[in-house]
């Protein structure tokens, strides 16, 4: 699909005289004031136009005028067209701004249909302008003058301008739309014309009123210094190249199938994970008493700046290369269609470290990962950046040593202040860096959550999918449809493995265990390995030994290596790069490691020198790669822990290890090395991490090793019982949790925490608060015990269990937890259908929040035979009606929120309460209005809707006697309609930047009126 430019946003308008225009978007169209007029379309009562568009809807589609400046004063109109003009499929995003500079721009060009572009019999044909933007021309007249390169047109023979039919034309410097064409300037000879700069249009209300109205996402202006007419070719062999690099997952396992590809098209095996904001906020030491759970694409659509935080393996640096790949080529999905179209500038972190920078100017952006395209334009990144246009992702902020991470994160800060409609992704592991890290830049954090069960079969489907694909490579048709069938079956027998098997899930809840579950699984023909050291060791196993054998490709090298062999030479590799606080190396380094390596493997000496057992290493192993020239690393950090830890043990160098044990990128290593250690060496692990945290100098430094130890004493095979109560009794002298870091730190140990957790009796609220948030994330194992805080006194705690419903199996936590537990005075929310049938269960229920689809039939199905005095509606594109409502006359408070396709308000007559408080935000206010008589007495009314003082005045005449009336946008309201009311609160919330909320018949209150901001 070719990707359309700017100049695919010209249109013609034809009104009372002909002219042009610009799309802002598909649907509405800027162009001048005079080309309309009432009197161009009798029949109609509003002013409208007819608009052609060349590079979309070629036949007239009529367009309504929904604003217009005075010709004399603001020579603009805007036009909103009854359909689409131009798809928006693969359409460059606007880019609009002001000159910023006195000097002469050049390169700039203002398109359009003009009288001198006629052909055949009177035939349009569109005009492109080349000319140079002359900013101090038109000073004084408030208007911008493009001075023409080319000879001037002749002057038409009835005295006319032959530029008649270019108002309202696009002015373009590059790619950034400045104005739009207005006037043929007399004296200049036709060598001229004059422009309307979008400052100027933007300075009026109407227009700016209208725009918010019509296009609330309009993208920010920008500054224009030249026309930089080089941009436009580089950046889109920069979108090519970004495709090239990132549109293709690494899928473990792929390329033991007889090829040499170990890769699919990532979109074939991508899949999108769930994560929530974390329940923990900096603001007060609050607590969330049910974070939002979404797919993490459909987080990330509203949050412009976000810390995704993520175990090793789940998945992060997957989505990077999704988000980079998809937004160069404008192909995201319509959720994140704000990103569709920016420049990404993937930084991962262990580049830059082994670049030995932390802070890289804006000029390294585009180079630091090194893709396959020339040097960009001088300034070229610094443009990007300052037009708000960049979408930067810093992948593996935990890879860089912890010294390094504070620069890192004052050069993010700084990055971002200059340059703040930035969008910016970064990646870390959960507790590499504190809560709230960049909180104050105007960061949320997301927490990327394990793969639930039905996440792990979608995984083992996506990779038996890509597996299949690779089948195609074959030319032998009769063995390509074999294997084909053979992993038919093997992903029907994984896929019931899974059901039945609860420590297989366990192990496969991140998508690179998972697939090495899947590899060993086709491998070993369903033996699979039990604990994670055993999976590793049998990964290694796979991608070192018989591969080659297993693909009949004997000493494809020359060389032919064993699986020590293999595992010794890497072990040396992963080392050094533990030792030096790397994550890559150059081919020179890795060359001299495996020389070291060597000098005790005679054997492998023997088949050739350390650069060929290296490229061997590189072709054959599956481990390593080069992701760029001269840039060596592993496929996973975990594989180079693992290994890392192989050799520390190895060598005798425990006490080296240990010696680390303060600092966060050790700590993999030592939980890893213990599966490699035997029963001594364990015991001297363990006790070197609790004498590193006896000395450890305040508390926020001992919880990490605390946890570190016991998280070693878990993956011992022997721990005596004298270590056992250290491990423990030490973990348990630090107290109950702080904060949602030091919770994050005993979460990580899952449920071997709960026999050193307290019973509720005797806390007090904020310690059982604190407990029941650790209960919450360690699954069906702490059923017992939640059982137990859901009797607590204090209403936040229970309420906090009740919330933990929607991260575990419905059915059983509303049996065996919420049928418990005192409900009536708390929130119960509600996001999967399977909860909604599951509250026949409960008792007496307070309030309810129900978020997602669910029909009205399918609410009148869950709530048969309940009470509620309070309900909340959110999110909800299956709702029609409210006709479940004629059940429940008793509810007293009731929200409506993001229920677009409701239409039919009626059932709301059925409410009885004396003082209804509403809440609605869809576009279901017009049938209050036509059912006023119908409805029940609304004291408390919030609307969350663009405010328009037409529809308000038709809201409030259905609720005369409001007591509280919250609006959460600027606009114009008239309270003439409440004039009866005793006492009216009108509180003002959210306005937009700049906003404002005019407020007209306050007269008819006097004191009877307050105002809260």
């Amino acid at each position: 699909m070719r990707l359309r430019s700017v100049e695919d946003r010209l249109v013609a308008v034809l009104a009372e005289s002909q002219g042009s225009g610009v799309l802002l978007t598909p649907r509405l169209v800027l162009t001048s004031a005079h080309l309309l007029s009432v009197g161009c379309l009798p029949n109609v009562r509003r002013p409208q136009a007819v608009v052609i568009a060349p590079g979309g809807r070629t036949t007239p589609t009529r367009c309504d005028v929904v604003w217009a400046g005075h010709p004399s004063r603001c020579d603009a109109a805007l036009l909103r067209a009854r359909h689409a003009l131009i798809p928006e499929e693969g359409l460059a995003p606007l880019r609009w701004g002001a000159i910023a500079t006195g000097q002469p721009v050049q390169e700039c060009q203002v398109l359009g249909f003009p009288q001198v572009q006629r052909y055949g019999e009177d035939e349009l044909e569109a005009v492109q302008v080349a000319g140079t933007l002359l900013p101090l021309s038109g000073l004084l007249r408030g208007r911008s003058v493009l001075r023409c390169d080319h000879h001037p047109p002749a002057q038409r023979p009835d005295g006319g301008s032959p530029w008649a039919g270019l108002s309202g034309g696009p002015l373009l410097a590059g790619p950034v739309l400045c104005g739009i064409a207005s006037s043929d300037p007399m004296g200049w000879g036709h060598s001229s014309i004059d422009a309307i700069p979008l400052t100027s249009i933007a300075a009026d209300a109407g227009f700016t009123s209208a725009l918010r109205h019509h296009w609330p996402d309009a993208p920010p202006f920008e500054e224009v210094q030249s026309s930089h007419p080089e941009d436009v070719a580089y950046e889109e062999r920069y979108a090519k190249a970004v495709k090239a690099r990132y549109s293709r997952l690494e899928i473990f396992g792929l390329d033991d199938l007889g090829t040499n590809e170990n890769s699919w098209d990532l979109d074939t095996a991508y899949l999108s994970l769930e994560a929530r904001a974390p329940q923990h906020t900096a603001d007060h030491g609050e607590y969330h008493p049910r974070p939002e759970t979404q797919r993490v694409d459909d987080l990330l659509a509203s949050r412009p700046r976000t810390v995704l935080r993520g175990e090793a393996g789940a998945g992060k640096t997957t989505l990077v290369w999704w988000l980079a790949s998809h937004a160069a080529c404008r192909t995201l999905p319509t959720k994140l269609s704000a990103l569709s179209g920016l420049i990404p500038f993937v930084v991962p972190m262990r580049s830059l470290a082994a670049q030995g920078t932390v802070t890289p100017t804006p000029d390294r952006l585009p180079t630091i990962a090194q893709l396959p395209v020339e040097d960009p334009p001088s300034g070229w990144a610094g443009r990007v950046l300052e037009s708000g246009r960049a979408l930067l992702l810093v992948d593996g902020l935990d890879e860089l040593p912890q010294p390094d991470r504070a620069p890192a994160r004052r050069w993010l800060a700084e990055l971002l202040r200059l340059h703040p409609g930035t969008r910016c992704l970064v990646t870390v592991r959960p507790l590499a860096v504190e809560d709230s890290w960049l909180e104050s830049e105007g960061f949320e954090e997301l927490l990327l959550l394990p793969m639930s069960d039905t996440d792990i079969q979608a995984f083992v489907g996506a990779w038996h999918r890509a597996a299949r694909l690779e089948c195609e490579r074959f030319t032998d048709a009769p063995h390509a449809r074999r294997l084909r069938d053979r992993l038919d079956s093997l992903e029907r027998d994984l896929s019931q493995e899974f059901h039945r098997n609860g420590p297989l899930r366990d192990l496969a809840r991140t998508p690179l265990l998972c697939a090495v579950i899947c590899a060993l699984h086709r491998r070993r023909s369903g033996l699979l390995p039990r604990t994670r050291w055993d999976l590793y060791r049998a990964a290694l196993a796979m991608l070192l030994g018989g591969r080659d054998d297993y693909r009949r490709i004997h000493k494809p090298e020359g060389i032919t290596l064993s699986v020590d062999d293999g595992q010794q030479l890497l072990q040396r590799i992963a080392v050094w790069l533990v030792r030096n606080g790397r994550a890559e190396l150059s081919r020179e380094q890795a060359v001299r490691q495996l020389e070291l390596a060597m000098r005790g493997l005679r054997h492998v000496r023997e088949q050739g020198t350390a650069d060929r057992v290296l490229t061997h290493l590189l072709n054959r192993s599956g481990l390593l790669q080069e992701r760029a020239t001269d840039v060596i690393q592993f496929i996973h950090r975990t594989f180079q822990d693992y290994l890392a830890a192989k050799e520390f043990r190895d060598n005798d160098s425990l006490d080296e290890l240990l010696g680390h044990a303060a600092e966060e990128q050790w700590q993999d290593v030592i939980r890893l090395v213990i599966g490699h250690c035997g029963r001594n060496e364990a015991r001297r692990v363990i006790s070197g991490v609790l004498a590193a945290a006896d000395e450890a100098s305040d508390p926020e430094a001992e919880w990490p090793l605390r946890t570190l130890a016991a998280a070693c004493a878990i993956g011992s095979a022997y721990v005596d019982d004298e270590l056992h109560d250290a491990v423990w009794g030490g973990l348990k002298a630090l107290g109950l949790p702080r904060d949602g870091q030091e919770v994050g730190f005993l979460a990580s140990l899952g449920p071997e925490i709960l026999p050193i957790l307290p019973e509720p009796d005797g806390l007090d609220d904020d310690q059982a608060y604190i407990v029941a948030i650790l209960l919450s994330s360690l699954g069906d194992s702490a059923f017992p015990m939640l059982r137990r805080y859901g009797k607590h006194s204090s209403g936040n705690v229970r309420g906090l269990v009740a919330s933990g419903w929607g991260l575990q199996p419905p059915g059983r936590y509303a049996t065996e937890v919420l049928a418990t537990m005192r409900l009536d005075d708390v929130r119960l929310y509600i996001h999967r259908s399977a909860e909604l049938s599951e509250l026949r269960h409960l008792g007496p229920l307070a309030a309810l929040e129900i978020t997602g689809g669910h029909s009205s039939s399918d609410l009148r199905r869950g709530l048969e035979g309940r009470e509620v005095r309070e309900l909340w509606l959110r999110k909800n594109s299956a709702l029609r009606n409210l006709d479940f409502l004629r059940d429940h006359p008793e509810i007293e408070s009731l929200s409506i929120i993001g229920c677009p396709r409701l239409a039919d308000t009626s059932a709301l007559s059925e409410l009885v309460s004396p003082s209804l408080r509403l809440t609605m935000d869809s576009p279901c206010v017009g049938d209050l209005a036509s059912r006023a008589e119908q409805l029940p007495e609304v004291t408390h009314l919030v609307l969350d809707l663009l405010v328009d003082s037409t529809v308000n005045e038709q809201v409030l005449w259905v609720f005369p006697n409001l007591a509280m009336l919250r609006l959460l946008v600027a606009g114009t309201l008239d309270l003439s309609p409440l004039r009866e009311a005793q006492t009216l609160q009108l509180e003002v919330a959210h306005l937009a930047p700049g906003g404002k909320l005019e407020v007209l018949g306050a007269e008819h209150f006097g004191d009877r009126l307050q105002i809260i901001p």
